[in-house]
Formats: C-alpha cells, sequence, structure tokens
C-alpha cells in the first residue's frame, strides 16, 4: 500500500532528522568558534554533514543507485540511524596567538547553517502536507 510505503519505507524522514540534527551540532560549533575569537591557541571546529550522509549512503562522488528492495545493494536505515558527522578543526592560518577564527567566514557559515536548516524545516513541512493530503483524499494547498 502506498500509505505504507510512505510512512514506512521510505529514508527521507531519517535523513531529514539527521540534517536538522547535523545542523544544530554545526550551529554550536560556529556560536564556539565565534565565542572564541580572541581566545589564544583556540582552533575553528566545523563538521561537513554532506560528506557524512554520501558516505553512508554510499554514493561518494558518483552516481547514486536506487534499489527497489531494501535486501538490494546499497545503504539502508541502520546505515543512516548510525549517521553522525565528526568535527574536524579548520586548516586556516592562525594568528599570532595560535587563534585561526576568521570572524568574517564564521559569519558566512551561519548563515548558510541557517539557510539550510530552514529549507530542511521545509521539506519536512512539505512531506506532512503530502502525507495528510494522501490519508485525508485532498488536495495539497
Amino acid at each position: 500500500m502506498l500509505i505504507d510505503r510512505l510512512l514506512f519505507a521510505d529514508k527521507t524522514p531519517l535523513v531529514l532528522k539527521k540534517a536538522l540534527d547535523s545542523q544544530s551540532e554545526r550551529h554550536l560549533l560556529i556560536a564556539s568558534n565565534i565565542s572564541n575569537i580572541d581566545t589564544p591557541g583556540y582552533k575553528a571546529k566545523d563538521i561537513d554533514f554532506k560528506g557524512a550522509l554520501r558516505a553512508a549512503l554510499g554514493t561518494g562522488d558518483g552516481l547514486a543507485l536506487r534499489t527497489t528492495h531494501s535486501g538490494h545493494i546499497g545503504s539502508n536505515k541502520d546505515d543512516i540511524k548510525g549517521l553522525r558527522a565528526e568535527p574536524f578543526i579548520e586548516p586556516d592560518a592562525a594568528k599570532s596567538n595560535g587563534n585561526n577564527v576568521n570572524i568574517d567566514k564564521e559569519m558566512m557559515k551561519l548563515a548558510e547553517n541557517q539557510i539550510s536548516y530552514n529549507a530542511t524545516i521545509q521539506m519536512m513541512a512539505k512531506r506532512g502536507s503530502t502525507i495528510r493530503a494522501a490519508i485525508t483524499e485532498n488536495a495539497q494547498g
């Protein structure tokens, strides 16, 4: 049944949840970088959710394959459930005090992260309205 596939077989809700978790974690890292802008020896940190997601889905930089059965090749929900982007230290050059935080770069990352977070929320809301429309047999508005 289509509703069963929409609600339970699709990886999309889990990926969207992991994206929100990652964006929230990234926001905290960026805020920490900004708050430590004058701390001697502090190294700016970031995370790469896109890279972690590519690795979990097994797509890398190549072609993504779509399967028709959960037993086929490719990732499964357990790969996505265990998905976690690990923080890394930014490779930017350090100032004389050993700190490498660049306020312009951090503010740009903060704005980019906020836009991504809002887009993910909109995707979740749209998915919810699609499911609601399918259940109630009403057209989407």
